[in-house]
């Protein structure tokens, strides 16, 4: 007797409710409260207890895993359509996603839990070596950030190319993530690369445009997946 697969109707689901929990944390992260980081060396280092300062590092930890598995529900679908776009989408998006999370990690843990309580606990003589620990905190973040946001932004790009093309919906999703992936494979040539020309647009792009347009597409992201699960 031949067993009728079934179509993944409960990842599309999923897939859905997680593309709109990733519109929900891109919405904390742009437009949460923050708080005050100003003061010296030594009050700056009291964070690691402010809960203010830290819920957003531990949102930034959950973030891409709700986009990046969103990601792959949609992938069963756009693996059929162009299989070698779809597969280079989804591991440069997995390259972001855990980068991103190892770098809140870092910050989490390492920063706030072991090293700042440690540099205010310290004696003086003491106190030198965390500082200096501390201060390379800046170095491995960007590093890491360097990786993310070329995995993020390739990862995107490349996303977006891969969606199909039949109706407006679908087409202008597929523009939108495409037209994300390329800034902030720009915003990656800006900051990393000298590509000093890119100033100005990056900045507007950040400021006015990439918040509101984010959010948009990840809940118009959650939609498509809502109704790729019902028309199968």
């Amino acid at each position: 007797m031949t067993q009728t697969l079934k179509r993944p109707t409960n990842i599309y689901h999923t897939g859905a409710v997680l593309s709109v929990l990733s519109a929900l944390t891109t919405a904390i992260l742009m437009y949460g409260p923050n708080a005050d980081t100003s003061g010296d060396f030594d009050t700056i280092q009291m964070l690691h207890s402010n809960g203010l300062y830290l819920y957003k590092k531990w949102v930034l930890f959950f973030h891409p895993q709700f986009a990046f598995l969103a990601a792959a529900a949609a992938s069963f679908t756009l693996f059929r359509r162009s299989p070698g776009l779809a597969s280079a989408a989804l591991f440069y998006l997995g390259i972001w996603a855990i980068t991103e999370m190892s770098q809140q990690a870092y910050l989490i843990d390492a920063l706030n839990q072991m090293w700042r309580p440690a540099y205010l606990a310290a004696e003086s003589a003491d106190k030198a070596q965390w500082k200096t620990m501390i201060l390379a905190m800046n170095g491995i973040s960007d590093t890491l950030y360097f990786v993310l946001i070329f995995g993020f932004g390739l990862g995107s790009f490349l996303f977006g190319l891969a969606f199909p093309r039949e109706n407006n919906f679908d087409k202008w999703l597929g523009i939108s993530i495409t037209l994300i992936g390329g800034m902030s494979l720009l915003a990656f040539g800006y900051y990393y690369a000298n590509a000093s020309f890119a100033g100005p647009i990056v900045n507007f792009w950040y400021d006015w445009i990439y918040g509101p347009l984010q959010i948009g597409v990840r809940l118009a992201l959650g939609g498509w997946l809502w109704r790729t699960a019902n028309n199968t």
